[in-house]
């Protein structure tokens, strides 16, 4: 195993069914999801759904505490398939 992989980056949501956690897209979608709670707090009260709203929100906030809780280094993409492997850059 590489050591750039020696990093708990549980959490977080895959793209596309491909195994591959992107930072940008996972932000624009927990962000949303956080507008709505703000925008339909009333509604997903309502329908009993606010509880599950605010875990899938910190599901991947706490993922991307993780991905920069380290000193000068932020990790943006992960990937979780043996297909892959040969397009990972090594540490910097």
């Amino acid at each position: 195993m590489h050591a750039c992989t020696q990093v708990d980056l549980v959490g977080g949501y895959y793209d596309a069914g491909d195994n591959v956690k992107y930072g940008l897209p996972m932000a624009f979608t927990v962000t949303t999801l956080a507008w709505a709670a703000i925008f339909y707090k009333s509604e997903f009260k309502a329908a009993k759904e606010l509880d599950n709203l605010h875990d899938a929100i910190r599901w991947g906030t706490d993922y991307f505490l993780k991905a920069s809780s380290r000193h000068k280094r932020l990790y943006v993409e992960v990937v979780h398939s043996s297909i892959y492997y040969h397009i990972i850059l090594p540490c910097l």
